[in-house]
């Protein structure tokens, strides 16, 4: 593919990954005040605990666009089902952004993670007409 699409290759580049992220927005201190009297004993704050606050985020992208940004449902993770429902949901940007590129012309970069390496997930893919480059998952 790099030889057919010299420069552009890059262009028709789609990477993806997922990470946790929190989705709880902190009280400024301006915000967490209160007024109370003098005397009124003061409140108490209690920590929250960010890893119950967490959601997964997905993102997929080009060389200068970001093609689709998903959250799943608290306490989701990926897994076979919705890495592939994922995917079906991506085609319409990769569509919109890559014009005339939606059969072929795509080279899929991710991780090797399970759900990205089982065979309905390669199906998918493949289904698409899409390459794919497998990148290390982080250790």
């Amino acid at each position: 593919m790099i030889r057919e699409k010299g420069e552009n290759f890059l262009s028709h580049v789609v990477t993806g990954d997922e990470s946790w992220v929190s989705h709880v927005t902190p009280k400024s201190k301006q915000q967490s005040m209160q007024w109370r009297h003098t005397s009124s004993p003061t409140k108490t704050k209690f920590k929250q605990t960010t890893s119950t606050q967490n959601i997964m985020c997905t993102m997929f992208w080009v060389r200068k666009d970001i093609l689709l940004v998903g959250f799943l449902p608290q306490g989701s993770t990926i897994n076979t089902a919705v890495c592939c429902n994922i995917l079906k949901k991506l085609r319409r940007p990769i569509r919109n952004t890559l014009r005339g590129t939606l059969g072929r012309g795509v080279a899929m970069i991710h991780n090797n993670t399970c759900p990205h390496t089982a065979t309905a997930t390669q199906s998918y893919i493949t289904t698409f007409g899409w390459e794919q480059h497998p990148r290390l998952s982080a250790k």
